[in-house]
């Protein structure tokens, strides 16, 4: 007896330390988790701010920043908070090139949104700096500068921004998706032999996808009309008749077009 009473207590103090209890950072974390996917999107704010606060090494902080962010931006709308919070995370995380691309390209959106284009575009140069061992990435951000110096009226560095982007592309589709949106800035300002140069370039190339081609040929075909070449623009356009993704615009542009006689037959020389 006094034998089974000693094996209990052993057990009853051996017990205790068997039990690993969760540390307040991880009730946090695992409080966050259940109320974001609840949607109790402020709550699972109050729990993530928390972990960061007592998790200072904490394995868990990457998440909890992408979804404080990701709440300032999309839930909240509160786009001030999001560059706070996008900054601190920049400066905690930022030596990985992979996270610190990732931050900085959402940092420099933030900014896009909040009317701060110099801010936004000091944002993307730091990502094509972190992005120079990913041509993926260098090619993102190269079209997100682009579209952004374009809002701003600036087509000199749109021009710049996106030759560069088509010589470093790394396959067919990248290239002719900065090509395209080369041709649209050009047609913008009404430059139409530069747009038709570089819409030539991108048809020349092979593995691209068939919505850029129906809409670079769309494109061309929009050139050669303003140049009053209806033949080659009706061509054009009866060559993607069964490709472009709303047909009837192209029937309906293919009516409008000025009548084009037939070609005249020569008559046979006379004997």
């Amino acid at each position: 007896m006094k034998l089974l009473l000693s094996i209990i207590l052993a057990a009853m103090l051996v017990l205790p330390g068997c039990i690993e209890s969760k540390t307040p950072g991880e009730e946090d974390i695992e409080r966050a988790r259940t109320a974001y996917s609840k949607g109790f999107y402020l709550e699972a704010e109050k729990d993530y701010e928390r972990y960061l606060q007592v998790e200072p090494q904490g394995k868990n902080r990457r998440e909890a920043w992408d979804r404080l962010s990701e709440i300032a931006v999309s839930i909240k709308g509160d786009l001030d908070r999001a560059v706070v919070l996008l900054e601190a995370m920049y400066l905690e995380l930022g030596v990985d090139p992979e996270d610190a691309w990732r931050i900085m390209f959402q940092l420099g959106d933030v900014y896009a949104q909040l009317g701060n284009r110099a801010k936004a575009i000091e944002s993307f140069e730091k990502c094509l700096v972190h992005a120079m061992n990913s041509p993926e990435h260098t090619y993102q951000t190269q079209l997100r500068m682009a579209k952004l110096y374009r809002i701003m009226g600036n087509y000199e560095l749109v021009a710049d921004t996106l030759e560069n982007c088509a010589n470093q592309a790394e396959n067919d589709d990248y290239k002719a998706n900065c090509l395209y949106e080369l041709a649209q800035s050009y047609s913008f300002i009404s430059n139409w032999s530069q747009s038709k140069r570089a819409l030539e370039m991108l048809l020349e190339l092979q593995d691209v996808e068939e919505e850029t081609r129906v809409l670079s040929i769309f494109l061309l075909a929009d050139i050669y009309e303003n140049e009053r070449d209806y033949t080659k623009t009706k061509e054009l356009l009866e060559s993607i008749l069964e490709t472009y993704p709303n047909p009837k615009v192209i029937e309906s542009r293919l009516s409008s077009l000025p009548y084009i006689p037939p070609p005249k037959i020569a008559p046979p020389p006379k004997n």
